[in-house]
């Protein structure tokens, strides 16, 4: 079995190669953070087995983030056969600094030149035969989006591999190499890449020196430093300032032997476009445009096929379900499992599924299309307020989608503080699982201002979290710190099939979600309801339990009614559980369509004729066409909107109850990612910290709304 790492600058496409080649699902992304674990896929190829691992984005083996550091581990000191290098040919003398890097290790590699198409488009010509003789390794242009270059590529890296071709060592500026000739020479019998050790030890790096010393190797580490005090005393600059112009000098002389420029270089249109929505001033209210527009062709888009589904769940399937337990004689308690706990709980949750559907396609295609790359840059003056730099910002754009993987993509944030600061604020973003909670109350109690009501919802996690990263910047202790590195891709049209990579993830972990953790918080919910057994739901454990605590939200304008309150606590899980958590409860007390067995062939196809006019409002909706009755995702005539209707006594309400549903704990998967990350002392500060804040905003919202605007 023969072992490949794919290695390169963050956004060259080292993922999508791996699916082009492997035919994997690996996820595709412009943001860094996306591949912080190792990623592997296997395939077999002329009858041998193939592993490819896919590695964090790095630029270079001298690592400032956990991101980098993953990847020089696992090149540098791993265990493999060859290396893929990719590379952003749109822009050479960057990416090769890697290169170098990698070829200092002598293993067996190849360089695919990735983006081809548009570094051709712009005008640039490359002698890649010339490189390939350079370098002494196969050199293969490649399209990832397209597949384009991915067999010829893989192919040669087997080839090298099993000729053992290891690539021309690329000397630099000759002093350097007197002291890596002098280092190596005195370096016992390792395991280790000589060349590249011997560097790292002169440039002190503190992993090679660590290494060395396991090794009883203090004798090197003392004869590295002196070397380096050599070499700074004679060129009068600090070490890596002498190793990287050094490497810049060999890219230079490499380019200019294979590299053709054009007159003009057509990246202007790309550089238009950021003097537009990167502009100082213009730059942040654009953002603000874009995602609201993206919220509203959501919601329009959305509407009628939550509606369908809804009604589907509630109206048909419900009805037809309880039909055929009733015809098995099964007894009353099962039915009522199954469908006011189970089926009514899961079927809210999943009549949802459009509006994500819609909210992760419109946010893919701004991720494919480079401009979510490019937001972290324009906050990154905002950043420095708050004791972070840019990226940190795109770990809390993910927290849009999910607050699990923001918390794990921190690990590109280079110092722990930085860490610390985000992690902190990154429960206030507003994930998915919360927004099938804002369209129902929204439709409910602001139809005529959905987009608007939940706009606000999400600016206001945001002024949170930075009020929190103010204050946690403010307390905790000061560290040295470290260079920010920002790739910002060349505008392009999003491939679909990209787009759908990334959202088939996040669409699945929805789904699975509501066949999992839904059902069983459905079933335990509805146990709880109904015991003791032959009670109401008003004096059912759960009403007991929520009784107690719901007069402490008197003040937030939601104390009164025991049922909303309780939806929350199991929300704790996941915020999900929530919507399913009020279908259950509410479920209980709904009374139940009764159906016969005549009517079911034309309820079947009313549904199937109600679900085209649903996809057909949906698609004039989205082009802002008006169509009569679309707008609401759920119908006065719907048993939940009603019972909802009447437990808040004002809208005022209603927003007070979803800005604490905003802020609360977002659910105990968030928790586990952020003990993993930071440690349990974070963590517990995080469980007690956040009800605290949400208490305090719903109280606040409600009070300011009721007596200075009136509107209690």
């Amino acid at each position: 079995m023969k072992r490949f790492v794919f290695a390169g600058n963050p956004n060259t496409g080292k993922t999508a190669l791996i699916n082009a080649i492997a035919k994997s699902d690996l996820e595709v992304g412009n943001w860094p953070g996306v591949t912080v674990e190792k990623k592997e896929a296997k395939l077999v190829l002329g009858g041998e087995r193939i592993t490819l691992v896919d590695l964090p984005g790095a630029y270079t083996l001298s690592p400032y983030s956990l991101e980098e550091t993953v990847t020089r581990n696992a090149i540098a000191y791993g265990d493999f056969d060859g290396i893929i290098d990719v590379i952003d040919t749109t822009n050479l003398r960057r990416n090769l600094y890697l290169t170098l890097e990698l070829i200092d290790m002598q293993r067996p590699m190849a360089l695919a030149l990735n983006m081809f198409d548009d570094f051709k488009k712009r005008g640039y010509e490359l002698d890649t035969a010339a490189l390939q003789k350079l370098l002494g390794i196969p050199v293969v242009p490649t399209i990832a989006s397209k597949g384009l270059g991915a067999q010829t590529l893989i192919d040669s890296a087997v080839t090298a591999v099993r000729e053992g071709t290891v690539p021309a060592i690329q000397p630099y500026q000759e002093h350097i190499e007197k002291e890596i000739a002098l280092l190596t020479h005195q370096m016992p019998q390792t395991d280790l890449p000589p060349r590249l050790f011997a560097l790292h030890l002169i440039e002190g790096d503190p992993y090679a020196v660590s290494l060395a010393k396991k090794r009883r190797a203090e004798l090197l580490v003392e004869k590295a430093a002196e070397a380096r005090k050599r070499l700074e005393a004679h060129m009068g600059l600090p070490i890596k300032t002498i190793i990287s112009r050094a490497r810049y000098e060999v890219i230079d002389r490499l380019l200019e032997q294979t590299l053709t420029k054009p007159i003009v270089d057509k990246v202007l249109l790309s550089e238009k476009i950021d003097a537009v929505l990167l502009h100082r001033w213009l730059g942040i209210p654009l953002f603000f445009t874009i995602m609201m527009l993206v919220f509203k062709l959501t919601f329009d888009g959305s509407g009628p096929l939550v509606e369908w589904i809804s009604n589907f769940f509630q109206g048909f399937a419900g009805k037809y379900f309880t039909l055929a337990l009733h015809s098995e004689d099964a007894p009353p308690w099962l039915t009522s499992l199954l469908t006011d706990g189970i089926l009514s709980g899961v079927g809210l949750v999943l009549s949802f599924l459009p509006l994500l559907f819609l909210l992760y396609f419109f946010m893919a295609l701004l991720e494919e299309s480079g401009y979510m790359a490019r937001v972290s840059f324009l906050l990154d003056r905002a950043g420095k307020a708050l004791g972070i730099k840019g990226n940190a910002f795109i770990s809390m754009i993910i927290g849009f989608g999910c607050n699990v993987p923001a918390v794990y993509a921190t690990r590109t944030l280079t110092t722990r503080r930085e860490r610390l600061i985000t992690v902190m604020m990154i429960p206030m973003m507003s994930c998915s699982a919360r927004l099938p909670i804002y369209a129902l109350f929204t439709a409910i109690f602001f139809k005529e201002h959905q987009v608007w009501v939940i706009m606000s919802l999400y600016l206001l996690g945001i002024v949170v979290a930075l009020m929190v990263g103010w204050v946690s910047n403010r307390l905790l202790r000061a560290e040295e710190s470290r260079p920010f590195f920002l790739e910002l891709p060349t505008y392009h049209l999003p491939d679909l099939r990209a787009v759908w990579v990334l959202m088939r993830p996040k669409l699945k972990d929805f789904v699975v979600k509501a066949g999992t953790v839904i059902v069983l918080a459905s079933a335990v919910l509805w146990a709880v309801i109904n015991l003791p057994a032959g009670t109401t739901p008003q004096h059912s454990y759960l009403a007991r339990a929520a009784k107690e605590i719901t007069p402490l939200f008197a003040p937030a304008g939601f104390g009164t009614h025991w049922e909303p309150v309780a939806a929350m606590i199991p929300g704790t899980l996941a915020k999900e559980v929530v919507i399913g958590s009020l279908g259950t409860i509410y479920g209980t007390e709904a009374e139940k369509p009764v159906a016969t067995k005549s009517n079911l062939e034309a309820d079947a196809l009313e549904q199937l004729r109600t679900l085209k006019t649903a996809f057909s409002k949906s698609f004039l909706k989205i082009f802002n066409i008006s169509v009569a009755h679309a707008a609401a995702s759920y119908s006065n005539s719907n048993t939940l909107a009603q019972k909802l209707e009447t437990q808040f006594a004002s809208p005022l309400a209603a927003f007070s109850y979803m800005v604490f549903i905003l802020l609360y704990i977002p659910c105990v998967s968030t928790m586990a990612a952020i003990r993993a990350e930071m440690g349990t002392r974070w963590m517990l500060l995080e469980l007690v910290l956040l009800p605290l804040i949400a208490y305090s905003a719903s109280v606040a919202v409600y009070q300011a709304g009721s007596r200075w605007l009136g509107l209690g």
